[in-house]
């Protein structure tokens, strides 16, 4: 294991202990699947893990609290993304850019120093910033291309109608 995912297990183990929680291997074996996983997942997809690659059955529930301990000590954040839920890692993390394809569904995380740095500069009363998402919807390049040759085709049909 790499020093970033001891780092992730100590801070779930601080946080239940400051929560006066149990560090179950339920919950230690829902950390290490989020470990497994690369870019946005679902509570569907970590039972998939957990069970195909860690040989470990749990219930949903488990798998959905485990997620909410899991976001409490901000080791993932729960994103929507395309009118879906779904969870991603935050460790280190506190902000995420990125651009969501309304048609396919893609995601493509960016990183743009100018929008980071005037979103962490806002000063806010009686609010402390722990991290922020930004989504911006649109078409990905392959949808749009997609949407355009149907146009023309559509247009053509008219001119050849008339």
């Amino acid at each position: 294991m790499t020093d970033r995912n001891e780092e992730m297990r100590q801070i779930l183990a601080d946080h239940l202990r400051l929560q006066n929680l149990r560090n179950t291997p339920e919950r230690r074996a829902v950390l290490d699947a989020v470990l497994l996983t690369e870019g946005p997942f679902t509570p569907e997809s970590l039972q998939e893990i957990m069970e195909s690659r860690q040989n470990f059955r749990v219930c949903r529930a488990t798998i959905y609290n485990g997620l909410g301990l899991l976001e409490d000590a901000g080791l993932v954040r729960k994103i929507c993304l395309s009118g879906l839920v779904r969870y991603e890692k935050s460790w280190k993390n506190r902000y995420s850019i990125r651009l969501t394809c309304t048609s396919c569904g893609s995601v493509t995380d960016v990183n743009d120093d100018l929008v980071r740095r005037q979103i962490e500069n806002m000063r806010k009363r009686r609010f402390t910033m722990a991290g922020w998402s930004l989504t911006v919807y649109g078409l990905c390049s392959k949808c749009l291309a997609a949407l355009k040759r149907k146009q023309n085709r559509l247009n053509k049909k008219d001119k050849d109608k008339k």
